[in-house]
């Protein structure tokens, strides 16, 4: 495991290994996403309180979720920058805050679409919906701050700073529906019952979305690394080499 951790820290290792398996992600990413969506958008029965409604939580759900693992990811990523200087995982977390500004935003968007025929409006200052917004404006200060320095060193140390004070936001959002009395709905209960309040018709197009979208998250992290490794690593033989194939080709 260890020897394999070591080896991902490889700008050139990542490179590689990420571009042999990217076609196996997006073809499976695409076909889960596929057979996700359509069977949750035109084949489950409506819910039995919120009609049609409840089929944006097959896109805001996993957004959701993703998001807040995302910042995790982030996170891990910032102190093994800070403690060990590993380049690779300064490139990360770079690569992390976009994506993850993305599926919050997602979250935050569909989530209000879903409370204006649940709740009658598309915002009140709901305790997950704040710290949701909270976390929207971390990862836009974080690529601001580390876009603010001159020193590409300096902003990726501030930037992993703030990072790391912000990550006790996350469990903010996920425990705040059970810490504080909320308009926000908990966690649902699954059952393989097809009498029960979500049956399997209606959760297991859910888990292929939320395993599509998890696909479509990991695809975004490598390809923007990737791009990171690149723009990093140009001065070195290997993506010298990769470059003029690129040229010679096109």
């Amino acid at each position: 495991m260890w020897k394999w951790l070591y080896k991902l820290g490889s700008p050139k290792w990542f490179y590689t290994m990420t571009g042999q398996y990217m076609p196996w992600l997006v073809g499976l990413t695409v076909i889960l996403l596929g057979v996700g969506l359509v069977w949750g958008l035109a084949f489950t029965p409506p819910d039995y309180q919120m009609g049609e409604n409840y089929r944006i939580a097959y896109i805001h759900v996993p957004s959701a979720s993703i998001a807040m693992g995302c910042y995790y990811m982030m996170a891990c990523m910032a102190a093994a920058f800070l403690i060990w200087r590993i380049k690779m995982a300064d490139m990360v977390a770079k690569a992390c805050a976009p994506v993850g500004m993305t599926f919050t935003a997602a979250a935050l968007f569909t989530g209000s679409v879903w409370g204006i025929p649940t709740w009658g409006t598309w915002w009140i200052w709901d305790a997950r919906l704040t710290s949701t917004l909270i976390m929207l404006f971390l990862f836009i200060g974080v690529m601001a701050l580390r876009s603010a320095y001159d020193s590409a060193q300096s902003g990726a140390k501030a930037s992993a700073v703030l990072t790391l004070v912000g990550v006790v936001n996350v469990p903010i959002i996920k425990y705040s529906v059970e810490w504080w009395n909320t308009l926000h709905q908990g966690a649902s209960n699954l059952s393989l019952s097809n009498t029960a309040a979500n049956p399997p018709e209606v959760w297991v197009p859910a888990f292929f979305v939320g395993f599509g979208l998890l696909g479509f998250f990991l695809i975004a992290i490598i390809l923007r690394t990737r791009n990171e490794i690149l723009i990093r690593e140009r001065r070195t033989d290997w993506v010298s080499d990769i470059l003029g194939d690129a040229r010679g080709e096109n």
